[in-house]
């Protein structure tokens, strides 16, 4: 059978091991998953409560064009609701972006390593990604302005970067926009903007108002802990909005997902208290790495990279024993950092279990 050419250059992405497989694999009864940048907490009780109450409506579309849930998104950024796209999880606006942007002979220039649906799209629509190495794990702001060109359509910029957790200021970030000319995206994707204790985090949306060619991404997977829902978002022109519909398929965000994020914004003071439990882990954790002599990337985020290289066991095997002992965190490897482990932020008693089992390693 002959597939589209671009294929060739393309790899399936590889999510974390389910934490039923590694349960059945090794015969474990207890196992904790750190790998895949999930919430340790469930939604918020309100919220299953809506769900619930939502099952006996299943036999109905939902609304395909999520007008509550923009509507609350808008008055919440002080934005038109016709500024608001709303997806499948912040991976299907990435899609949508490389559809009405991408196209043989263009470029995406993004750092690498980063968020591997980047180079998954751009290679997907037939166009050339540009990677731009990081400087000391950290995006290279300068560098990735530089590598921009008359090709260039969009510039993929997380921030705080996955993998590293890193972070970089908004008035650098300004710096980078500036270089950008108006037939190209800067897309700001802020999955883990809930999580930045700095200052300026809510800065990106003031740059997104002043120049039209700039996307804000936002999801409710992480500190919301939906991800099992699958609801992203981003504020954009009218005009990337009115592209976007044309390549968008009705009824993509579906029901449950709709009133579980809506539900979730009339909670917003509670997320203080998920703030701050996902600071006291991080510190759990970069307290429990030094008492090892193991060092850490620091981070932003609810993540944070783990240098490995000198443990008992070779670095690449360190995921595989870890498992072993029910423990599941991200290899370094696939990510482009050798070396490392990519542990999320976990509840305190999985950071203890996740600090004791690496120490087992450490002897």
């Amino acid at each position: 059978m002959k597939f589209v050419p671009q294929l060739e250059n393309m790899t399936p992405y590889v999510a974390g091991t389910p934490i039923e497989v590694v349960a059945r694999r090794y015969g474990l009864e207890r196992v904790i998953k750190l790998a895949s940048n999930e919430s340790p907490l469930p939604p918020f009780p309100e919220v299953l409560e809506t769900i619930t109450q939502k099952f006996h409506d299943l036999n109905r579309y939902p609304d395909s064009e999520c007008r509550d849930l923009k509507t609350a998104l808008a008055g919440r950024y002080g934005v038109a609701p016709e500024e608001i796209i709303i997806g499948n999880g912040s991976c299907e606006l990435l899609i949508w972006l490389s559809l009405i942007m991408l196209e043989p002979g263009a470029e995406a220039v993004f750092s690498d390593p980063t968020f591997l649906v980047y180079e998954e799209v751009t290679r997907a629509r037939g166009a050339t990604p540009v990677k731009v190495p990081l400087k000391d794990f950290a995006n290279d702001l300068d560098a990735l302005a530089a590598a921009v060109t008359g090709k260039t359509r969009i510039v993929f910029l997380t921030n705080p970067h996955n993998p590293t957790g890193s972070y970089q200021p908004y008035s650098r970030v300004a710096k980078l926009a500036a270089k950008i000319s108006e037939n190209c995206l800067l897309v700001l994707d802020e999955a883990y903007n809930e999580y930045v204790e700095a200052p300026d985090s809510q800065d990106g949306l003031k740059l997104r108002r002043e120049q039209p060619n700039i996307v804000m991404l936002r999801t409710f997977s992480k500190i919301y802990g939906l991800c099992g829902l699958r609801v992203g978002y981003g504020i954009c022109s009218q005009e990337v909005m009115d592209a976007v519909d044309k390549v968008r398929q009705p009824f993509n965000v579906n029901m449950l997902a709709q009133a579980a994020a809506l539900r979730s914004l009339g909670l917003e003071a509670r997320l203080q208290e998920r703030r701050a439990r996902n600071r006291d882990g991080r510190r759990q954790l970069y307290d429990g790495l030094a008492a090892l002599g193991v060092t850490n990337i620091p981070t932003q985020s609810n993540f944070m990279l783990v240098d490995v290289g000198e443990l008992s066991v070779p670095a690449d095997d360190v995921p595989e024993e870890l498992m072993r002992r029910g423990v599941i965190v991200r290899p370094g490897r696939p990510l482009a950092c050798p070396g490392y482990i990519r542990v999320s932020v976990g509840t305190e008693e999985e950071n203890g279990i996740f600090l004791e089992q690496l120490a087992d390693l450490k002897k």
